[in-house]
């Protein structure tokens, strides 16, 4: 056999074995038989026994990175929940918010559970699953605690106003116009963290954020207030890779369970202070 007959086998041999590892790690197969899609999204998770989360860890009370580096909030805490009530392990993955889509797509991990709303999830592609929400979420005003010209959002008329991009508060913030209020300017950033600064030192005049990172930032930092006047609500859900059906209604199900054996109560009241 010459070379290059040996070369052209090898090839030959590394390409079957990359498809083979591809069709074994796709949550969806075609059965030869039928012609008909499996959907294998739960069944991989669970012969695997760790049901692996997405989250990007910037967003208290949501999600965080404590002191020991580990991933700790109101997300990971309900997803380790249902993780056990499916008889499996949970396993999170830090990963950058503008990644997660990405990543859930590609098989890094199972789902996402980020406080993402169907909206966010689906403004970069329609091709995720995405459970019911399993809660809501207000959009509501921040300004420094001297600040006594913004009380309500008609008061945003003019203003400067920062907001994290690719998130339902930009999308808020965005559609003021749409309620007769032509604020002055919004500046994007990619994380809230950089809104705060910039709110801190004067450069913005107020932020839009969701009500519950809103009142954990206040709650640690006197300079900041929240203005009790929400700007829209919007949920948040499970996303997962589109075909993953059967991952979904299973947490879906699981998340019913939760609700009546008041383990979703607690862990509410334990991060949200919801009642």
């Amino acid at each position: 056999m010459n070379k290059i007959s040996k070369f052209l086998i090898i090839v030959l041999i590394i390409a079957l074995s990359l498809f083979a590892i591809t069709a074994c790690s796709s949550n969806v197969e075609t059965d030869s038989k039928n012609n008909e899609t499996v959907d294998k999204s739960l069944q991989l998770v669970i012969d695997r026994g760790v049901l692996r989360i997405g989250m990007c860890p910037e967003y208290p009370p949501f999600e965080s990175i404590n002191e020991k580096n580990e991933i700790i909030g109101y997300d990971p805490s309900l997803a380790a929940a249902i993780a056990k009530e499916m008889g499996i392990k949970a396993e999170f993955v830090n990963v950058p918010w503008e990644g997660l889509i990405a990543g859930v797509n590609n098989g890094d991990f199972d789902i996402i559970m980020s406080a993402m709303s169907p909206e966010e999830a689906t403004a970069a592609t329609d091709a995720v699953e995405i459970s019911e929400n399993y809660y809501t979420l207000a959009d509501v005003i921040v300004v420094k605690s001297d600040n006594e010209d913004i009380k309500s959002k008609e008061d945003l008329e003019g203003k400067i106003i920062g907001i994290q991009d690719s998130t339902t508060a930009a999308q808020a913030a965005e559609g003021l116009p749409e309620k007769g209020i032509k604020v002055g300017e919004i500046k994007h950033y990619n994380r809230n963290a950089d809104a705060y600064a910039e709110l801190a030192n004067g450069r913005i005049d107020a932020i839009v954020v969701s009500v519950t990172y809103a009142n954990e930032q206040a709650k640690n930092n006197p300079e900041f207030k929240v203005i009790n006047d929400p700007i829209h609500e919007v949920g948040i859900a499970v996303v997962a890779k589109d075909g993953s059906v059967a991952l979904i209604e299973k947490i879906e199900e699981v998340l019913g369970k939760l609700r009546e054996n008041g383990t979703y109560d607690s862990i509410a009241v334990e991060w949200l202070a919801a009642e």
